[in-house]
């Protein structure tokens, strides 16, 4: 498997006009911490060097090779083993706005996040069934080394009606999975079950738009009353 390296820096400052001013340079605020750091390590990157890193790790593999540098007191570049933990983001320009590195040591297990891969055409949509996703990722516990790029599940048997849920995933032995058994991964729902819960929707919204038009008319009607009853 290739090794996953990002360069990051050592963040000179601290602070909500700061990270303001990173972003506006053309940079990514993180923060790196783990059991056996002393304190938290304040980081930047730079976007070009980011964005270039997550094509690759989107592709396959968790353990990163973190160097991070630091300018400030001159010092060489440190190498820390870790895991993203989360990554927020600019839902309207879908770029990262801040990462949450962890750092992982050999023979501790870890708790990451794996995203789910579908495959198969299941039974249901064959005869003319939709998949509604309810989820795509799983919070799994393991040691580092065996933390998958995917976690692959398989749909082929599933009729219309039927639903996946957590309890029924297949994993190794080595993976312990930390959502709820009964949480639902995805339904089968037949197309008429669909128009009937986007037409139960739509009444949703009609019957707002009256209650609010009437309540608008009301509001209207008071308002002109208290204005005749002023001027008399």
């Amino acid at each position: 498997m290739e090794e996953l390296i990002l360069r990051a820096k050592l963040r000179n400052g601290k602070g909500k006009s700061y990270t303001r001013k990173l972003r506006k340079g053309g940079k990514t605020p993180a923060v790196l911490y783990g059991h056996h750091l002393k304190k938290n390590l304040l980081l930047e990157i730079e976007n070009r060097e980011l964005y270039a890193f997550l094509s690759r790790y989107l592709k396959g593999g968790k353990v990163i090779k973190l160097q991070i540098a630091n300018e400030k007191e001159n010092r060489e570049s440190m190498s820390k083993e870790v895991i993203i933990k989360s990554i927020q983001g600019d839902p309207l320009k879908r770029t990262p706005q801040h990462i949450d590195f962890y750092e992982v040591t050999w023979g501790e297990k870890v708790t990451a996040t794996v995203p789910l891969s579908f495959s198969g055409r299941s039974r249901g949509e064959e005869k003319g069934g939709i998949v509604e996703h309810l989820l795509r990722e799983l919070v799994i516990e393991c040691f580092p080394e065996k933390i998958p790029s995917t976690i692959e599940v398989d749909i082929t048997s599933l009729d219309i009606g039927d639903s996946l849920q957590v309890k029924d995933l297949r994993v190794s032995s080595d993976i312990t999975i930390k959502n709820p058994p009964q949480e639902t991964v995805l339904s089968i729902i037949s197309p008429r079950g669909k128009e009937k819960l986007e037409e139960l929707e739509e009444e949703k919204v009609e019957e707002v738009e009256v209650i609010t038009e009437k309540k608008e008319k009301v509001e209207k009607e008071t308002g002109e009353k208290e204005n005749i009853k002023g001027k008399e």
